[in-house]
């Protein structure tokens, strides 16, 4: 089975360890991959070897010179050499990236909607590919949805496509009239591209619901796999109880960290029973060290590598899984699974989430009952007390967390259902 991915940034698993593309499909047996990626940056993965790579800087070259953007290359089986050149981020791109503000995300979407793209080129790509399926992962911009049409005018293969964002409703909050010009413009592209998808992977239950409803289209929940060893389940329980979070602070996860903290020192008053420690790379402001790093209760750790993290899971009781509270985050990450969680099963720890009700995540947990699920500082203060005074509930959660796992995310039970999916639309035509 050939297979055409679509992806918006590079695939390279050393610098982005939890990409999905990797997590799906490394080992899976009789599929060949390409990809179509809308980055900088070289590939790193042990999946894939073929490449058409189009850059926010070829598209600029394009607008001011002969010369079209894209290109494609090979990485042989070495992985120490390509045949090509090797590309690397370039100056405009990392002007874009640092720069956040709505009016250059509205100058990056007209550049990719109206440089020119070598289309002999990428048309010579895909038929020599001759895929069977194309796979498009993303969040909607007008960047990939310009992609999926040009692709799917060279080949009238079906399409799948997966996202893991609120890409297309209004149920957001922003003041800034940029921002919204930009989301109805990326709606109106989604809204030409969903009749192309033979099915929609989602995961989040309530977006698929939503287009269903809206659309008519095909959809099926869809979430990472991970590797679920009995032996790691963690047998007892550390004095102090030891809670970890290892991850970013950004969209004010810290204040919800920081809310954590806050019940713990409450919790905490007469003995120290309770510990949060914190593993992040994430530069600390003097305002969140205030709530989070009081040396007892709450304590920031710093980074660690991916071998460390090990360590710290093999040495903690439970792992924190957090989203934000506040409104325009809580929107905006409304139908999010996080990558984290998957990470969180399979640590043999006991799982706590914290985050709004409707979130996706901590929506799947509480139905699962994967997990020690809050979504108020009295849900928090309610947990942790139940916690302490029963602590077996630590261990019988971290069973939960394994059980769930082999449920619902053995990496061969996805791998055959993706399999089985995309054979059903090449053999049938629809699904």
């Amino acid at each position: 089975m050939r297979v055409l991915l679509l992806i918006s940034e590079v695939w390279n698993d050393k610098k982005h360890p939890n990409n999905n593309m990797s997590n799906w499909f490394d080992g899976i047996a009789d599929v060949e991959l390409a990809t179509i990626y809308a980055s900088p940056g070289y590939p790193d993965n042990k999946c894939c070897t073929r490449y058409f790579q189009l850059t926010e800087a070829s598209m600029v070259r394009s607008l001011f010179l002969r010369n079209r953007a894209g290109h494609s290359f090979i990485i042989n089986n070495s992985r120490n050499s390509n045949q090509g050149s090797q590309p690397k981020p370039t100056h405009i791109y990392r002007l874009f990236k640092s720069i956040s503000n709505e009016f250059i995300r509205l100058i990056r979407d007209i550049i990719w909607k109206i440089g020119r793209i070598d289309n002999k080129r990428l048309e010579q790509f895909i038929n020599e590919f001759h895929p069977d399926i194309i796979f498009t992962q993303r969040m909607g911009s007008v960047k990939m949805c310009r992609i999926e049409r040009l692709v799917k005018t060279f080949t009238d293969v079906p399409m799948v496509a997966y996202t893991g964002d609120d890409e297309y409703s209004l149920k957001q909050y922003n003041v800034s009239p940029i921002y919204w010009v930009r989301r109805f413009w990326v709606r109106n592209e989604l809204k030409r591209n969903i009749p192309m998808y033979d099915l929609f992977y989602s995961q989040s239950e309530t977006q698929m619901r939503e287009f269903r409803e809206e659309f008519g289209s095909n959809t099926k929940f869809l979430v990472k796999c991970g590797a679920f060893d009995k032996d790691r389940i963690h047998k007892s329980v550390n004095n102090p109880i030891q809670i970890t979070y290892a991850g970013k602070l950004y969209c004010n996860r810290w204040k919800t960290l920081a809310l954590i903290a806050e019940c713990i020192r409450q919790v905490n008053q007469d003995n120290l029973i309770l510990q949060l420690k914190i593993y992040t790379r994430d530069k600390i402001t003097e305002r969140q060290s205030k709530f989070l790093n009081d040396g007892t209760n709450c304590i920031i750790m710093g980074g660690v590598t991916a071998d460390e993290l090990k360590y710290v899971y093999s040495s903690s009781d439970i792992l924190l899984h957090v989203e934000s509270f506040d409104k325009a985050n809580s929107l905006l990450t409304k139908y999010s699974f996080s990558t984290k969680i998957m990470e969180c099963l399979s640590s043999g720890c006991a799982v706590m989430a914290v985050g709004s009700k409707n979130q996706a995540g901590c929506s799947y947990l509480r139905k699962q009952d994967a997990a020690f699920v809050a979504s108020s500082k009295d849900d928090i203060m309610m947990i942790l007390h139940n916690i302490c005074s029963t602590q077996e509930l630590i261990l019988e959660y971290a069973q939960k967390a394994y059980e769930c796992g082999i449920r619902n995310h053995r990496r061969q039970d996805i791998q055959s259902m993706l399999k089985s999916d995309f054979n059903q639309l090449i053999c049938n035509g629809n699904y």
